[in-house]
């Protein structure tokens, strides 16, 4: 006795479904296993570090200056309008941020300015020659491609000071 042409049609898709169904759980067990080779996801990253000449020195103050939270800082010394920068960060990827104001009379305009810094090789962990410059900014009367170099000396307790260059 043969079968009819419509139940070896119809009995097709069942056997395709029954083989992927057997085939499904070994295509899963080896992609279980390739997670358990990857790194744990709680893995400590490695510490963010600047690009600065790679002497002792250098490398300790470029830590100290990334760690610096420097406040009210004034850019440029030339007089006219009042210049602050509010908050000043330096960032691991050698580039810098910081929010201030210009004031001219009463009128105080909030503004932001962006940019890359370097230095030179420090004269020791707590003070070096570093230049930064402005990429961005939306400072009244402040122009992208202006440039900044200054001695900055770190205290212990993180204030900074500047001599301009």
């Amino acid at each position: 006795m043969h079968a009819s042409p419509t139940l070896r049609t119809a009995a097709r898709p069942a056997l395709v479904l029954l083989a992927l169904g057997l085939a499904a759980p070994a295509a899963l067990a080896g992609k279980k296993n390739k997670k358990k080779d990857a790194a744990p996801a709680d893995a400590p990253a490695a510490e963010a570090a600047p690009d600065t000449p790679g002497d002792a020195a250098s490398v300790k103050f470029g830590k100290r200056l990334l760690e610096a939270n420097i406040s009210n800082f004034r850019p440029s010394d030339a007089g006219g309008a009042k210049f602050l920068y509010t908050s000043l960060r330096f960032q691991a990827d050698n580039t810098w941020k910081a929010e201030g104001y210009v004031e001219i009379d009463d009128e105080r305009m909030e503004c932001v300015e962006t940019g890359k810094w370097s230095m030179e090789p420090a004269e020791s962990d707590k003070v070096a020659v570093v230049a930064w410059s402005v990429d961005k900014t939306d400072c009244a009367g402040r122009d992208a491609g202006a440039s900044l170099r200054a001695k900055v000396s770190i205290a212990k307790d993180g204030s900074v000071k500047t001599e301009w260059r």
